[in-house]
């Protein structure tokens, strides 16, 4: 993949994509400045295609957001295309919240224009010395809602699956909205949650795996 400048980004009305994506729409929505930090730890990508994005057995904590084009989750073993990714969608969820090896090679169908951003910085949700504590919120709700919604399509393919109950039994936050505990709180359940996937995966056949658990 090749980065683009910002000088190169900023005339090709990347920005208005970006902010129609709903994460940095309501990030914009809550604070600027914060919005503005985000795109400091990112970085604008394109890739021709057929061009590998993500390759099944890396390790990476950068979290993609497709702003053009289509992205394609190709089995290992065949040419076979398992799921599409649009315009708009996140890619990398749960590598980045468990730290394990991407689970699936991802390739650019035509040519594509991504977001990369750095998610380091939100893995200590007790440091707010760049990011605020707004901004971290609406970070997790994403992953949450993220990985939580592939477990639910995984279970609405397969209700019988021997993992399916403890989908139910996952916690959900219901205190206060806003503030220190419900960010613990979605921390701890997008690490749950993504545990969950993981092993999910792990007795799934390759062409079944979803997009989002890459």
């Amino acid at each position: 993949m090749q980065k683009l400048t910002r000088e190169q980004y900023r005339e090709t009305g990347l920005l208005r994509l970006v902010r129609s994506v709903t994460f940095f729409k309501d990030i914009v929505r809550i604070d600027e400045d914060q919005f503005d930090l985000l795109l400091s730890v990112s970085d604008f990508l394109t890739a021709k295609a057929g061009e590998v994005v993500l390759k099944k057995g890396e390790v990476g904590q950068t979290l993609y957001f497709l702003l053009r084009g289509q992205l394609n989750v190709m089995c290992n073993d065949s040419n076979k295309c398992l799921n599409i990714i649009n315009p708009g969608e996140v890619v990398g969820t749960l590598s980045m919240v468990t730290g394990s090896e991407r689970s699936a090679t991802v390739v650019a169908e035509n040519d594509v224009t991504l977001l990369g951003m750095d998610f380091k910085h939100f893995n200590d949700v007790n440091d707010y010395s760049l990011f605020k504590l707004d901004t971290k919120l609406v970070a997790y709700r994403m992953v949450v809602h993220n990985i939580r919604w592939t477990l639910e399509l995984n279970k609405m393919q397969n209700p019988q699956h021997p993992l399916a109950g403890r989908l139910h039994k996952m916690p959900i936050y219901t205190g206060t909205k806003g503030g220190k505990e419900e960010l613990s709180a979605l921390h701890e359940q997008a690490r749950l949650l993504a545990n969950l996937l993981c092993e999910w995966n792990e007795t799934l056949q390759p062409e079944a795996l979803d997009v989002l658990s890459a």
